[in-house]
């Protein structure tokens, strides 16, 4: 069993609004209906974002629902109620805490159920979602949750990317895959379309492709801000900031939560204000969803002196003007080209080391510009199309970096049932001193 609950201490005022934020979505999605408002189920890095803020349909994001119940350590119910109709505890728990509380709704015929966290997720009129290399509930989350809510229609496209093939230049595949994407964006459109009763304002897609594209660029330029020592903002804090892009794509209370969290870095820089007092080490978390309902683990590293600048996870983005977009006067093409090109983006520097990969280079990349010397990642092993690949990942990185010392913590997102709290202090512990040892070694 977990040991008492410590909430962990924020750095910035930026991410101590978050909570309100995540609240509003949720809220949002409840009071949608009443508003005129049509509700889709929709998923993290959907690549539909644009699609759905354009059309004013209220996205209802099943991670984020599920993260918040995790974190405020109240999922067990609903993940009991899917275990329940057999869904097993080794399945997306993403997915299968969502589930649950679907089913409880529907048994309550459609009241939303007791003490449902920050009031619940209100009831969709679709579901959006696009089946793809992320992430491997994308066909079957949707089909599990229409079993029960058997009046919602549902739509999955397909947004794919060349496959990581290091004898193969995978931009003579690039021009196929934008094609195929942008066909299934438009029948996204199509289908929004006959179940909303509007038609889409090309005009205002357009200009929301654009307020994304700008806000991708300012939410990279603020994050490299974290490059400085001390560093001004650590992943603890970046779990929460996340909210805005994962969520609030499109929007432009996103693109300002930025502007004014680039301020806030800003400021503790001038000031040489870190996230802790004396950094001793520089961490990268190479790879893993954190487990939602410990995320006062950070703050144990922190007090050790150790600090994350920089993290793989959420930062599904590059500044657009690095991605050499080919110009489109179709919105739904260029969304298509920014997403392929942005999944290659590290291929063909993958193919200059051969037996290495996209994803180590890009550990390698971090490693060097924000100056990490440990990188720890975490398992979780309700999710395994994004997180089986780390042990190899760690593995190659050892070929490059020998004495670099690696921690691979292991839990769950939602499941707190798997996770020992003493344990893994006990681990972080025994990694700080290999650290100590590393840094000893260098100097």
């Amino acid at each position: 069993m977990a040991e008492q609950r410590v909430p962990r201490a924020l750095a910035t005022a930026a991410a101590a609004k978050i909570p309100k934020m995540a609240r509003a979505n949720l809220s949002a999605t409840v009071r949608a209906k009443d508003e005129g408002k049509k509700v889709a189920y929709s998923f993290i890095v959907v690549g539909q974002d644009e699609i759905m803020r354009a059309m004013d349909i209220v996205p209802a994001w099943g991670e984020s629902f599920s993260g918040i119940s995790a974190a405020k350590r109240d999922a067990e119910k609903y993940l009991q109620r899917a275990e329940a109709d057999n869904f097993s505890r080794s399945l997306c728990t993403y997915a299968t805490c969502n589930i649950g509380f679907d089913m409880w709704r529907e048994e309550l015929g459609g009241a939303m159920p007791p003490d449902a966290p920050w009031g619940g997720i209100g009831r969709p009129d679709m579901i959006l979602g696009t089946a793809q290399q992320l992430c491997d509930p994308r066909y079957k989350w949707p089909q599990a949750t229409r079993h029960y809510l058997r009046d919602v229609p549902v739509f999955i496209g397909g947004m794919y990317y060349p496959a990581w093939d290091p004898k193969i230049d995978h931009k003579t595949q690039e021009e196929y895959y934008v094609k195929y994407n942008t066909a299934e964006l438009h029948r996204c459109v199509e289908f929004c379309e006959k179940h909303t009763g509007k038609k889409m304002d090309w005009d205002r897609l357009a200009s929301v492709v654009d307020l994304t594209d700008r806000t991708w660029n300012l939410f990279v330029e603020t994050y490299e801000l974290r490059k400085t020592i001390p560093c001004p903002m650590d992943t603890g804090d970046a779990m929460n900031t996340m909210v805005p892009m994962a969520f609030m794509l499109g929007t432009q209370e996103s693109y300002d939560f930025f502007l004014a969290l680039n301020a806030e870095l800003k400021e503790k820089i001038a000031a040489k204000q870190g996230v802790v007092e004396n950094e001793k080490y520089r961490l990268l978390w190479g790879a893993g969803l954190p487990s939602w309902f410990a995320l006062s683990d950070f703050q144990y590293f922190n007090d050790k002196g150790a600090v994350f600048p920089v993290e793989t996870t959420y930062r599904c983005y590059e500044p657009v003007y690095n991605l050499d977009l080919p110009k489109t006067s179709d919105p739904l093409e260029h969304i298509a080209w920014r997403w392929v090109r942005f999944w290659t983006h590290w291929y063909d520097k993958a193919r200059k080391r051969p037996g290495s990969t996209p994803a180590v280079e890009r550990l390698i990349d971090y490693i060097e510009d924000y100056k990490c010397n440990g990188v720890v990642f975490h398992s979780a092993f309700s999710c395994r199309s994004w997180h089986a690949g780390i042990l190899l990942q760690a593995e190659i990185l050892k070929k490059v970096y020998p004495e670099i010392p690696v921690l691979i913590m292991e839990g769950d997102i939602v499941d707190i049932s798997s996770y020992n709290e003493a344990d893994t202090h006990n681990r972080i512990d025994a990694f700080i001193e290999t650290l100590e040892a590393y840094k000893q070694k260098q100097r």
